[in-house]
């Protein structure tokens, strides 16, 4: 049939169906193919060929989704915007229908997606107000779910966030007193993080016994601290077989532990150390003490001191321990004279003691008789008097007097010698004068710096030698201003310096002044004191000098001591 006519039997086809409608005629049933779509039709393309979207029934082919007027099309789910699945009104499309627009639950504000939903950018890890979202563990601040170390409101943070832990919880052997409740003496106990805390943090605090607890059991550091001071409750009644408990703070996996004692009310202390146990100090030189207590008093307690013997120096009467310390300090300071002895502590009858030793070293500031001897190998008159300027400065002892007196005379000294012009003792150094019997001796190989000839002579087994300044007369007593050093010996010396050497050496020996008040014949000849000078000098001829079995003077060319 040609294409025209197919055309014209278009609109005569619908003429026949609207007369047909408004009369008594049959029924006139849909043709297939006429290129109209008829009731009972879901298609109609002209003809009935099998092969085409519109088959010989007049019904599509393809009834699938994806097509436009089909499920899948614009209309469609999936697809258009006014059928389910499509546009903004259907589920999965749109803006309006589930995972898809604004106003639908799983849209842009469904979960991951938009505002308001649940689960959306404030849902988790995303948005500001849901539970779960960015103010969740590791986020925000008002949400629960924020635990210990983050947020500000919440005991504690929540992993993810920063991290707190215990550094320290001491120190341990703290005291507490039965009955009180404060922190533990002499020092505070005292938990401690490794970081500042972030938020508000609670550590947990246990005990061992029933004597000791903490409040709560709980300790609170604060925003942006490092540590609080612990407070203990102490109470011996309530575990009568113990005085001492272990506290042990815990936050998350770590833990610490200290031990507190518990003492009673009036528990009184007795002296447990005085430390240092030995000291070996100079003349003058100060070394501190410390005495400690068993435990701490309940009030100051007073703790008495003493040297013995006194000469050894000078300490406090008394030294106080304050209320709730274990010790205090105090000073010794060493004499002039030198010596051994103790320094006691006493508290209640009960005395503890240190051993004290004091070295009187080069204390004197003037130039002394160093060495000496009335007589020698050579004879009688083999003599040397040898003179030590013990201070850091050169002395010009030009003019100065070299004098001598017997043993018993009491109308001043026999003769006189004056040391000639020029005559310097360096710094620690030395200046020997010689008889005329000296310097023709056999074995003097140390030569002197000044000979007196024959004006001096010595007696052997007593006498007195003395050194003084220009203007010191034969008559002036020794206790002249213008006498710089005298020295008596022998037994029956009258007018020495305290008190007189009584014996004397051999007779290839000599007397020697001590480098310190400790000193010996063995450390002066052959030990620690033989190369430090001749310094001491506590103007007491007995106590100031040695015996040395072979004589040694010193010149101006010998080596400085110390």
């Amino acid at each position: 049939m040609p294409w025209s006519f197919r055309q014209m039997l278009a609109p005569l086809s619908a003429l026949l169906l609207f007369m047909s409608a408004c009369g008594d005629d049959p029924e006139v049933r849909p043709v297939c193919g006429n290129g109209i779509v008829e009731a009972g039709e879901t298609c109609d393309d002209g003809n009935r060929n099998n092969n085409d979207s519109c088959d010989n029934s007049c019904r599509r082919t393809t009834p699938d989704a994806g097509t436009e007027e089909d499920a899948g099309t614009e209309d469609d789910a999936g697809t258009g915007e006014d059928d389910a699945g499509t546009g903004e009104d259907d589920a999965g499309t749109g803006e309006d229908d589930a995972g898809t627009g604004e106003e639908d639950a799983g849209t842009t504000e469904d979960a991951g997606t938009g505002e308001d939903d649940a689960g959306t950018t404030e849902d988790g890890g995303s948005g500001e107000p849901d539970a779960g979202s960015d103010e969740d563990g590791g986020s925000g601040e008002p949400d629960s779910g924020t635990d210990a170390g983050t947020g500000e409101d919440d005991a504690g943070t929540d992993a993810g966030t920063v991290q707190v832990s215990l550094d320290s919880f001491g120190p341990t052997g703290t005291f507490a007193r039965t009955g009180t409740t404060g922190a533990t003496f002499p020092e505070a106990l005292t938990v401690r993080l490794r970081e500042d805390a972030p938020a508000e943090v609670w550590v947990e605090i246990t005990s061992s016994s029933a004597v000791l607890n903490v409040q709560g059991g709980l300790v609170r550091i604060a925003p942006g601290e490092r540590s609080a001071t612990v407070q203990v409750t102490a109470n011996l009644a309530a575990d009568p077989e113990t005085d001492k408990a272990t506290l042990t703070a815990t936050l998350g996996n770590d833990t610490r532990a200290a031990t507190v004692r518990v003492l009673a009310a009036d528990q009184a202390a007795e002296l447990a150390t005085l430390s240092p146990e030995v000291i070996a100090v100079s003349a003058g030189q100060t070394q501190g003490f410390t005495v400690e207590l068993d435990v701490p008093p309940a009030q100051d307690t007073v703790i008495q001191l003493a040297l013995e013997p006194a000469s050894l120096g000078t300490v406090p009467a008394t030294v106080p321990v304050p209320a709730n310390s274990l010790s205090a300090k105090f000073d010794f300071t060493a004499g002039s004279t030198g010596g051994e002895g103790q320094l006691v502590a006493a508290l209640n009858g009960q005395s503890i003691a240190a051993a004290v030793q004091v070295t009187a070293g080069s204390s004197t500031g003037h130039v002394v008789i160093s060495e000496f001897a009335p007589a020698g190998p050579g004879g009688a008159g083999d003599e040397f008097i040898e003179l030590y300027n013990p201070t850091s400065s050169a002395v010009d002892i030009s003019g100065w007097k070299l004098q001598y007196k017997s043993a018993t005379s009491t109308t001043g000294y026999n003769s006189s010698y004056t040391l000639p012009a020029g005559s310097v003792i360096a710094p620690r150094s030395y200046f020997l004068a010689v008889s005329s019997g000296y310097a023709s001796s056999s074995g003097n190989t140390v030569t002197g710096n000044a000979n007196w000839g024959g004006t001096i002579a010595m007696g052997g087994s007593a006498g007195h030698v003395r050194l003084g300044y220009p203007e010191m007369a034969m008559t002036d007593a020794i206790t002249s201003p213008l006498v710089v050093d005298t020295v008596g010996y022998g037994s029956n010396a009258n007018q020495p310096e305290g008190t007189r050497i009584a014996t004397v050496p051999p007779v290839a020996g000599s007397y020697e002044r001590k480098a310190s008040a400790t000193s010996t014949v063995e450390s002066m000849t052959t030990g620690a004191d033989a190369q430090l000078g001749n310094g001491h000098d506590s103007n007491d001829n007995s106590a100031d000098f040695i015996l040395r079995p072979t004589r040694q003077p010193q010149n101006a060319s010998s080596a400085a001591e110390p």
